[in-house]
């Protein structure tokens, strides 16, 4: 069993992420294969779940809910640069946005594309750290 937070989930198309707590990749989670009501998908909560293998890379399935939901993400004001975002913050944009803009990205594209967003952003010192 693994244990994460969810970074990501959309309603609509019913599928999200997961952030294991051992540093691993992320996980793909989507509703059918959880295990849980899609009203308890709330993101920043914790889960412990199992990791199997599916089509697109690693999916999460068996959630079990471990806590509440963690307090929104903030972000901070930098005297003249403008709004600086939290790093998990911005991962959270940054699949939002991609989810939205090409469903059909796998998992993994997704995590790559993500990660060099944000070590760009993190180069340029637009991340708060």
């Amino acid at each position: 069993m693994s244990v994460g937070k969810l970074v990501s989930f959309d309603g609509s198309r019913g599928f999200g992420f997961i952030r294991p707590d051992d540093g691993g990749p992320d996980v793909f989670v989507h509703v059918n294969d959880i295990g849980l009501g899609e009203d308890e998908l709330r993101q920043g909560r914790l889960f412990e779940f199992e990791v199997t293998e599916g089509d697109r890379g690693p999916k999460a399935i068996n959630l079990t809910a471990l806590g509440q939901a963690a307090p929104a993400p903030r972000t901070r004001r930098d005297h003249g640069t403008g709004d600086r975002l939290d790093p998990e913050d911005m991962r959270r944009q940054i699949t939002e946005l991609l989810l939205e803009a090409s469903p059909a990205l796998t998992a993994a594209e997704i995590i790559t594309i993500r990660d060099r967003f944000t070590t760009f952003a993190d180069e340029h010192g637009w991340l708060d750290s």
